[in-house]
């Protein structure tokens, strides 16, 4: 028989009215119970169909514990819009404390929720076995890859990509929470990186008191100004027949010439640029180094309009004669000038659908985002589309920028509430602008004071991750900092970061500094151990 929930709304928690406790020592009879289960469209705090259990799964953790997998859907109000899919997992011992996943890209796909937090340790528990109850979905939408914004065709199925999934999702992981343990949770935490970063921030933004924590990695939090920047890049690479598309080896031969100029700047040569503010101050000597001279050979070197089209715009970004929500009018620029690789794609001519891999990654992002978020009916002329006067687009992009950015830096609410927010970046980051993601920071201090930014938010920058991946590639406790600061108000300090990739480098550490620091080696001891560094502004 279908089992129903029978709740209310009540400061923003769900009360159950009649509906028969189960023990908070979850067992396989009771988690099998919850198949079938209603979660009524009005006991989610947005306009949505019902929620239902389309299966409720007992099963072992990834090295220990039991736990409940309960998978089903979101009921859209549009019958033309695709349902959301999600996933909650419940601990058969619940630590009282509630985390939610966040995804990549365009979503699409159920983020992996029985894994650890994003960058957390590969040699303990997984906060699943921690006894946290883990959740997540699917955004809105299924998808071929991450790649394919198809979706956004759709105004509800594209408004629950841009916010409304996050907290549809938390309505149902805390009905079902509060049937499986019959009490409210003690914390709720998001964790995420890119999208999943955006959607964290997004969550402190909209619902600042649904949400306690926060761990934010490298996030799209400037959703459209990305999207426009890949547009931008796409005109500097293909006008004038490719004329500022850069080959391979000579991508390559940049980022290795600036690696090694800059690589002793921190004090160490190990592959790693952390003094990145003093290599910055040396771009026009490799612009310089690689600028066609008389007798080059063509595609040894850099043209002008490469330099000036394609360079430009790639490590300098752009400015906006208007502005998007939140006053954005300014999307930084990435350190292709210091030591990170372009991705300009492997061909030099243009060709739609514009696909990454052939061509680049960021003009085949923004392709999708310009066919189905703004054109929606794939006629608009991508190849000629001019982020400085969008004509008739710009009152869409000034909507859907209200809709998904998440670069709001009033975060008084959420922090007048105690909430908490750890903000991650990684200096050789290819996808998410790490002067961005810094120029973000700033703002929210300007706005706030230093002061009151301390109280409630750290950002680390951490030299060597690019995204997810890198040349360091970070594994820390992230999400313990994050709770002994909102349960136990002690603020995070002097944590080290161990690397994670599979290379000669791994298991070398560092330590996790507070932006504007970095890690400056002190001259002796060995080089990967994080005792022989000391984080620096460089003054």
């Amino acid at each position: 028989m279908t089992n129903r929930i029978f709740a209310m709304v009540a400061g923003g928690l769900l009360a159950s009215v009649c509906t028969p406790a189960l023990s908070a020592s979850l067992d396989e009879a009771a988690c099998t119970a919850l198949s079938g289960t209603i979660i009524p469209a009005g006991a989610i705090s947005l306009a949505s169909g019902d929620g239902r259990v389309d299966g409720a799964q007992w099963s072992q953790g990834p090295s220990s514990g039991s736990f409940c997998r309960v998978s089903g859907t979101i009921a859209p109000v549009d019958p033309d819009a695709p349902p959301i899919g999600w996933q909650v997992n419940l601990p058969s011992t619940w630590n009282g404390r509630l985390l939610q996943y966040g995804g990549g890209g365009y979503n699409g796909i159920l983020p992996d929720t029985t894994g650890p937090s994003i960058h957390g340790p590969l040699d303990g528990p997984v906060p699943l076995e921690q006894g946290y109850v883990t959740f997540g979905s699917d955004s809105g939408h299924t998808a071929r890859n991450t790649n394919d914004a198809s979706f956004a065709a759709n105004d509800e199925a594209l408004a629950n990509y841009a916010y409304m999934h996050i907290k549809k999702t938390l309505d149902v992981a805390t009905a079902l929470v509060h049937r499986a343990y019959d009490a409210r949770p003690k914390a709720v935490y998001f964790t995420g990186g890119s999208t999943g970063g955006r959607e964290g921030l997004t969550a402190a933004l909209r619902w600042p008191d649904a949400y306690d924590g926060i761990v934010s990695y490298y996030p799209t939090a400037s959703f459209v100004g990305l999207r426009l920047w890949g547009a931008a890049l796409n005109r500097a690479i293909y006008d004038e027949g490719s004329a500022g598309w850069i080959a391979p080896d000579l991508v390559k031969a940049i980022a290795a010439h600036a690696r090694e100029a800059c690589d002793g700047l921190d004090g160490a040569k190990d592959g790693l640029v952390a003094n990145v503010e003093a290599c910055r101050d040396r771009a026009p000597q490799v612009i310089e180094h690689f600028a066609c001279k008389d007798g080059a050979a063509a595609g040894t070197c850099l043209t002008p309009v490469q330099i000036e089209r394609t360079i430009k715009v790639y490590h300098d970004g752009y400015s906006l004669p208007y502005d998007l929500a939140n006053g954005f009018d300014r999307y930084h620029g990435y350190n292709i000038l210091e030591g990170v690789e372009m991705n300009l794609g492997t061909q030099a001519a243009y060709a739609e659908p514009v696909v990454s891999g052939p061509n680049a990654h960021h003009a085949a992002r923004a392709y999708e985002f310009f066919q189905h978020f703004i054109g929606r009916d794939g006629k608009l002329d991508y190849r000629s589309f001019d982020i400085a006067d969008p004509g008739p687009y710009r009152e869409r992009l000034l909507e859907i920028s209200a809709m998904a950015d998440a670069n709001d830096p009033d975060l008084s609410a959420f922090a007048a509430k105690g909430g908490k927010i750890i903000l991650v970046q990684g200096s050789e980051d290819p996808s998410v602008s790490p002067l961005g993601t810094a120029a973000y920071y700033e703002a929210v201090r300007e706005m706030m004071g230093a002061d009151a930014t301390a109280s409630f938010m750290r950002f680390y920058m951490l030299p060597g991750l690019a995204h997810a991946k890198g040349n360091f590639a970070p594994a820390w406790d992230s999400l313990s900092a994050l709770d002994n600061w909102v349960v136990n108000g002690v603020a995070p300090t002097g944590y080290v970061a161990t690397d994670t990739t599979p290379s000669q480098t791994r298991g070398r550490t560092l330590p996790v500094c507070d932006y504007p620091q970095w890690p400056r080696y002190d001259g002796s001891g060995d080089m990967r151990d994080a005792s022989s560094f000391s984080c620096t502004t460089g003054e």
